[in-house]
This record gives C-alpha cells, structure tokens and sequence, in this order.
C-alpha cells in the first residue's frame, strides 16, 4: 500500500511541475523512472552529475538529447546552475 501511494503522489507531482531537477550522479531506479515519466510529459529536465574517478554517467543519460546535463565539482557551483537552468 506505501509503495502504491509513493508511486501515485510523486506521478501527481510530475505532472504538476514545469521542470524536473534530479541528481544523477548514483545510479537510481527510481531516478530514472522519474526522469523517464518527465520525458514522456515533455517536461524540461536538468541531471546534475558529479563526476569522480570511480563512476561514469549512465549512458541513458548522456546519450539523450532531450536532457540537459551538468557536470559539478563541489556543492558551491550548484546554485550558478540552477540559477542559468531556471533563467533559461
């Protein structure tokens, strides 16, 4: 039942916002179902990576032109980010 509610609440929550900001430097099912569900919607869509030695960007994720992806170093450069997504 939990999981049933979760999965109508955060649909409901899609379909109502103009953009979808989601961190996609950790693989995540739910993540990516999410980013997949916007895309449908038509939704703009910014994935937020933090790049290390020791992990790659999904190439689901690269490899879509339909997204907008951003690379950070440290939490300090995310608010220049958004900042230029949201203007835009």
């Amino acid at each position: 039942m939990a999981s049933e509610y979760i999965h109508k609440r955060d649909v409901a929550w899609l379909k109502e916002a103009n953009v979808l900001v989601a961190e996609v430097t950790t693989p995540s099912l739910g993540v990516g179902y999410e980013i997949a569900k916007a895309e449908e919607m038509n939704k703009k869509i910014l994935c937020l990576y933090r790049p290390a030695p020791d992990r790659k960007l999904s190439a689901m994720i690269a490899g879509s032109g339909k997204l907008i992806t951003k690379e950070y170093n440290s939490e300090s450069e995310l608010g220049e980010l958004l900042r230029t997504f949201f203007k835009g």
